[in-house]
């Protein structure tokens, strides 16, 4: 009986070491608000009206994941990650319908060797977004300001990734990253490449990301997920169908914080080109709101990385103060401007929010948001509840709650 007791005792420890050394987990984010928005174009006309609706990821978008870890020895870990982005109102998976659109990798990780991911993920420019800008509280507010997404704001994929980021010291690390196009006979077709840098040590922050993406074609597409969004990189636009190979899509970010007590003020400083678009001189001098009551963004001439939108500046500064150990108060104000082949003028956005989030507990939060976005000499694209018509100012209302776990 006290053999079989040691027995025991040592299967049980050795069950608890092994556990303790190599780890599955599940994890994920539920998160919904309701939205009430003003002047939405109703289709019918010039009118706009109010639009009340259920939207997915008010704070954060929805997610479930799994993430696994085992340690190799020596400080090197084995690990992988797959995750799904799907829309809390209607179940639908996001991302285009990938099972694991939102990452997919293998790779290792160690304190003194770094990161190395193969797969599909996103680039440093969400990891320099995600501390410094106003991504995380207002998440699908403000993705339309920033060039239709275009800057990476929003944490946009690629596939077929190589990514390495440095072991972390005296909290500075570097990162590069690259997408390869997989084209026979063509290197640069397809491909999509970044880097960047950042350090956060104590109150203080600082770091800059960059990635550019190259023109897939009709047979390969490019392996920048968020590729296809810019009118650059459309394999529709009149010639691009023969320049497979170039680089349609360049954006850098500039971001930092700073942290005094419970107040934190940060910023970001992004910019989007698209070195082929040419609609600008077809289009017209300027935005032809007389025949034209609305327009889309990301193709259409004079709106948020369209056709004819070469290049786009945007400055997103914020603060967030933490009222109570349950309140926390956040507001930003965004600017962007918008340079248009063969305009008169360049076109402006402006967008002014804020939020409150209260945390029931570590994991679940409640919140409201307020924002309203302004346009001139471009149309508005709205703010993820639907674009107004022409150049009327929207605005919005949100009540929603998170769950993390």
């Amino acid at each position: 009986m006290r053999k079989t007791s040691i027995a025991a005792s040592v299967l049980a420890i050795m069950s608890a070491w092994a556990h303790a050394e190599d780890s599955v987990s599940i994890y994920g984010i539920i998160d919904s608000a309701v939205v009430d928005s003003t002047k939405v174009a109703t289709g019918n006309g010039r009118q706009t009206g109010n639009s009340a609706q259920v939207i997915s990821g008010g704070l954060q978008a929805s997610r479930i994941g799994f993430r696994g870890k085992e340690d190799l020895g020596g400080g090197l870990f084995a690990e992988f990650g797959l995750e799904n982005g799907f829309a809390t109102d209607t179940g639908a998976a996001l991302q285009g319908g990938a099972l694991f659109g939102r990452r997919s990798v293998v790779g290792l990780s160690g304190e003194h060797f770094g990161v190395l991911h193969l797969g599909r993920r996103k680039d440093f420019t969400d990891e320099i977004a995600e501390p410094y800008s106003s991504v995380t509280p207002f998440a699908p507010f403000i993705t339309a300001i920033h060039a239709n997404n275009l800057d990476r704001i929003g944490g946009n994929r690629a596939n077929n990734m190589v990514y390495y980021s440095t072991p972390t010291f005296s909290g500075f690390r570097a990162n590069a990253s690259y997408g390869f196009g997989e084209a026979a006979g063509s290197v640069s077709t397809g491909q999509s490449l970044g880097f960047g840098a950042n350090y956060d040590h104590g109150a203080f922050g600082i770091g800059v990301g960059y990635w550019q993406s190259k023109l897939g074609s009709a047979s390969v597409a490019s392996s920048d997920q968020g590729a296809s969004s810019g009118a650059g990189c459309s394999t529709t636009l009149a010639g691009n169908a023969t320049r497979a190979g170039q680089t349609c899509v360049r954006t850098w970010i500039l971001g930092s914080h700073y942290m005094a007590g419970d107040l934190t003020l940060r910023g970001t400083y992004s910019q989007v080109r698209q070195p082929l678009v040419g609609a600008g001189t077809a289009a017209g001098s300027g935005p032809a709101f007389a025949a034209s009551f609305n327009a889309t963004p990301g193709s259409s001439p004079f709106t948020a990385g369209g056709s004819n939108n070469d290049k786009a500046d945007i400055l997103d500064v914020g603060l967030d103060y933490q009222l109570t150990p349950n309140i926390l108060l956040t507001g930003s104000l965004i600017q962007a401007s918008y340079h248009f082949v063969g305009a008169s003028s360049n076109g402006k956005l402006t967008e002014l929010i804020a939020g409150i989030q209260y945390f029931l507990s570590r994991r679940t939060t409640l919140y409201t948001t307020v924002g309203t976005q302004g346009a001139a000499d471009m149309y508005n694209p709205g703010v993820g509840t639907g674009a107004p018509g022409a150049d009327n100012r929207v605005s919005f209302l949100a009540v929603g709650m998170r769950h993390k776990f």
